[in-house]
């Protein structure tokens, strides 16, 4: 005669978790990702430094329809073509990012050359670059950052990105114990130096943020040839003070922060992605916030 198996005898001590008592649940998580990952280590000592670029005010209303028609955005400083990520190297396809800024909004613009434009992603923040060709903003204030993708059927991800440690440091347990019961979530370990990672909200949405793009061409159709797309965003400050972390926002005339841009560029033949963007990295990993570049804010109407 077989033996029982002594554990699957024992009486089970509960036939859900409602015998518990009131217990409240939270959903399950939906993200495609594993529940941490780890940002490659850079020896930050053997890059080029960090650009340091104006953003210029706007006097005049833009309409974000992502045609960038109004005549503000040819006077605006647009960034040199995107290099490759890993070394700045160049790339077959033009991309570049232009930004200006009110005391409403802080608005970018991109130009994308691409001759076959294609987007299948369409479902509430989809992560595009798995499938598609994507343009990515990202923007960093005191112990959050932020992220936004978008592909060109105008579907966007977003993310907030909470630094632990500081939270742990002073002690504020409510704002831990919110990212704790976060849905969809993500989690950077600690990099050297470190004690603690970073959180991402995967289910995130800023307050108010706008964009747009424009084709120029026919979308998934290979047997035309495309010149490219245009995206326009706007980021509201008052939606951006949750991630400015007690930074003035609108900011002072002559205060900056940090920001890329950053292009997902698919290979149909070789079935592979790569990225390409505006600040030189080190490796192929965008979620390297001291590498971003600095942008100043500045009086001066374009």
């Amino acid at each position: 005669m077989a033996e029982k198996d002594p554990v699957s005898q024992l009486p089970m001590a509960f036939g859900d978790i409602s015998q518990l008592g009131p217990v409240e649940l939270g959903p399950a998580p939906r993200t495609k990702f594993g529940r941490w990952a780890k940002v490659q280590q850079v020896d930050l000592s053997t890059l080029p430094p960090v650009k340091t670029w104006e953003c210029l005010r706007t006097s005049e209303p833009i309409t974000i329809d992502g045609r960038l028609d109004e005549p503000v955005w040819s006077r605006a400083k647009w960034s040199e073509p995107f290099g490759m990520m890993h070394d700045g190297g160049p790339t077959p396809l033009d991309t570049r990012v232009a930004f200006l800024w009110d005391d409403q909004y802080l608005y970018a613009a991109y130009r994308v050359e691409d001759p076959d434009i294609r987007a299948s992603m369409t479902g509430f923040n989809d992560h595009v670059y798995f499938n598609d060709e994507d343009v990515e903003l990202f923007f960093e204030g005191n112990g959050y950052y932020y992220e936004l993708g978008l592909n060109a059927l105008n579907t966007s991800y977003q993310i907030r990105w909470t630094w632990v440690e500081p939270l742990v440091r002073e002690l504020r347990f409510a704002e831990l114990e919110q990212l704790f019961k976060a849905p969809d979530v993500l989690y950077y370990v600690a990099r050297e130096g470190e004690q603690l990672g970073r959180h991402a909200d995967l289910n995130y949405r800023l307050p108010g943020c706008k964009h747009a793009v424009f084709i120029d061409g026919t979308i998934n159709c290979p047997e035309v040839k495309d010149r490219g797309w245009t995206v326009e965003i706007a980021l509201p400050w008052s939606g951006l003070k949750q991630i400015a972390g007690g930074r003035t926002v609108p900011p002072r005339a002559g205060e900056s922060f940090r920001m890329t841009a950053y292009r997902c560029h698919h290979n149909r033949a070789t079935r592979t992605a790569k990225g390409w963007t505006w600040s030189v990295m080190g490796n192929d990993n965008i979620h390297i916030p001291e590498r971003w570049n600095n942008i100043v804010f500045v009086d001066r109407v374009a």
